[in-house]
């Protein structure tokens, strides 16, 4: 804004600086609020519990309308879960009040090893039956060569990857790869391990390092919300769908992920050495009276 003052002998009026004034144009006090919480509409991929943590895929506004046919892909989510035997928890939730104490000194690392292992092949097995193929047909053949197929039919939980990562009594740590999950499920199939294994468990942890394409380094922290971090994040997830959509719009098999090798290796060198199950409790040289 000018500042205008008289000339002394003329009396001439003079601009003889400016002055900041403050635009009021766009004030709230004047306009209202720019933005209303109403006008955005967010909505998660697949929600996560506020005692998980991990990547969550969200839509905005009119990305909401694509996340039905990204989840028709079925994609599927990498978990880290760190567990404990002989402990059992209210409605088998990470927070839940503990309610139950079993012994656990009789669990070995083979017996969870060979219970996870009948537990894959069971989850293999019915892959085949929700992608609608028989299995004695050459196409299911095929697929299984390839790798996992992509299930038909939505909204139950499948495994297509099921590892070990740690165990030491009483505490053990798996890695699932899974499709069609809730947070509530994967705490009960937690206790059902322990179930199986003769005592109870529950979950101590649980972490989501991968949705579909999007892993931990394309998630934001809390120390990017803001817009500009928000945007680019926007950007490169647009240019992460666009160049994996189409690829897997028709595609058979699920690629499972096999970067977390490296962290699984680090991990495994805790894992005290396996259980010689053909061990004699006695010597070998002994006589017969």
């Amino acid at each position: 804004m000018p500042i205008v003052e008289e000339h002394k002998e003329s009396g001439s009026l003079l601009i003889v600086g400016k002055r900041q004034q403050i635009d009021y144009s766009l004030h709230p006090s004047i306009v209202g609020e720019m933005f209303r919480p109403e006008e955005f509409q967010m909505e998660p991929l697949n929600p996560l519990e506020p005692s998980s943590s991990g990547v969550c895929v969200f839509g905005l506004n009119d990305g909401c309308d694509r996340l039905e046919a990204i989840r028709s892909l079925a994609w599927f989510n990498e978990y880290f879960i760190e567990a404990e035997l002989g402990r059992g928890t209210h409605l088998n939730s990470i927070r839940g009040t503990v309610n139950s104490r079993m012994e656990y000194d009789h669990v070995s690392q083979h017996q969870l090893s060979t219970l996870l292992s009948l537990l894959r092949l069971q989850y293999k097995k019915a892959s085949f039956e929700f992608a609608n193929l028989n299995m004695q047909s050459q196409q299911a053949f095929e697929l299984a060569r390839r790798g996992a197929p992509r299930p038909r039919v939505l909204g139950s939980p499948l495994i297509f990857g099921l590892d070990l990562c740690y165990f030491k009594l009483p505490y053990f740590k798996l890695n699932i790869q899974i499709n069609g999950e809730t947070d509530q499920f994967l705490c009960d199939f937690i206790h059902e391990i322990g179930l199986n294994l003769s005592t109870v468990a529950s979950t101590r942890k649980l972490r989501r390092t991968r949705q579909g394409f999007f892993g931990i380094e394309h998630a934001l922290l809390d120390k990017h919300f803001h817009l500009e971090s928000v945007l680019k994040n926007i950007l490169m997830c647009e240019k992460i769908l666009a160049k994996n959509l189409e690829e897997n719009l028709n595609c058979e098999i699920i690629e499972l992920n096999e970067d977390n090798e490296k962290e699984k290796n680090l991990e495994n060198e805790n894992l005290p050495e396996l259980e010689d199950c053909l061990k004699l409790p006695f010597g070998r040289e002994y006589k017969i009276c």
